[in-house]
């Protein structure tokens, strides 16, 4: 998968605790999962808690600088100090929060208004979905409407204090106790997304038992396969009597004996024998006068009378098989 670090894109106001300190929690990223920028630019966030997960699996704190100056700055071999230190994340509402240890002069510059937003860098992919955060940076120009690092108390509305979010209730309906860590909510987020994965992969194969009576299911599995059985028997007899109508063929033209109609048969009984058997015919010689014995063996004296013959017993009225007797007497 392909990913990009975008800078200078989300630039965050953030809000102080109070009056002229510079806030533990900041915004990181806002709610999603669609982003838009006022460059124009998109992004999506549709897991938060991927993004947190992976700032778990870096095991440790990662950079705020001044002016993404690790990115810009560093790479030249120029100073770029850090601002101050993420050593923390959690979901607000869908944001993405980060706990930031300030360094003083960080503090004071964003207490002092010096420095009001908060740009994050992320790597995404193409189509623009959010990752990982990798860092932030300290900015004046903002391409996000965030919440403000630093802004003046309003003394008619003041900015209240920050609250840390009372998961009870959703601890509650994960079935957790109310003290559950947030790993432990997490975890418990993510097997219900895996109930959902396999919940609709069940729809999309259902168990025909729960839709269908198992009789009815199995009468019609039966006739199928009785089904299937009849036209295989048939298919069957159909090539057995294309193969005995093909050798029987042969033997008419003279081109195999009668006496090997057995070893043809074998033959033609294999897969694709019969088509071996055709193609093997057209090339044998005729090694016999063609035969008019039809069905008769060749045991049976008067089928071994020509035409002509048959006709003199006709003429003379002798039987055919008196006269094929008088023959093969003749010959011995």
């Amino acid at each position: 998968m392909t990913k990009r670090t975008a800078t200078t894109i989300l630039n965050i106001e953030l809000a102080a605790i109070q009056t002229g300190q510079a806030p533990e929690w900041v915004e990181l990223f806002p709610a999603g999962p669609d982003i838009a920028a006022r460059d124009g630019r998109r992004f999506t966030l549709p897991d938060p808690a991927a993004v947190i997960a992976a700032f778990h699996e870096n095991k440790g704190p990662l950079a705020i600088d001044y002016e993404h100056a690790q990115a810009h700055r560093a790479p030249k071999g120029e100073e770029a100090p850090a601002a101050g230190w993420i050593a923390d994340m959690e979901i607000r509402d869908g944001a993405v929060w980060g706990k930031v240890e300030w360094t003083e002069r960080a503090a004071d510059m964003v207490a002092a208004r010096e420095y009001r937003f908060l740009s994050p860098e992320f790597l995404h992919d193409k189509a623009g979905r959010v990752h990982a955060i990798v860092g932030a940076g300290l900015v004046n120009r903002p391409a996000f409407v965030m919440t403000a690092l630093s802004r003046q108390e309003d003394t008619d509305h003041p900015t209240p204090k920050e609250t840390k979010m009372d998961l009870t209730a959703l601890c509650r309906t994960l079935g957790l106790d109310t003290g559950a860590s947030l790993d432990q909510i997490l975890a418990a987020v993510d097997r219900l997304k895996e109930d959902k994965t396999t919940a609709l992969a069940a729809a999309e194969k259902p168990d025909l038992e729960r839709f269908v009576p198992r009789a009815d299911y199995d009468a019609q599995k039966t006739k199928a396969e009785e089904a299937t059985t009849a036209l295989a028997a048939f298919k069957a007899d159909q090539t057995k009597a294309d193969a005995d109508a093909a050798i029987e063929a042969a033997v008419k033209a003279g081109k195999i004996a009668p006496a090997s109609r057995d070893h043809y048969r074998a033959l033609c009984a294999r897969d694709g024998g019969l088509d071996d058997f055709k193609k093997l015919v057209g090339t044998l010689p005729v090694i016999g006068d063609p035969s008019d014995l039809g069905e008769q063996q060749p045991g049976d004296k008067s089928a071994a009378l020509t035409e002509g013959q048959r006709s003199i017993c006709a003429a003379m009225g002798v039987s055919e098989e008196d006269y094929a007797k008088s023959l093969a007497a003749e010959r011995t």
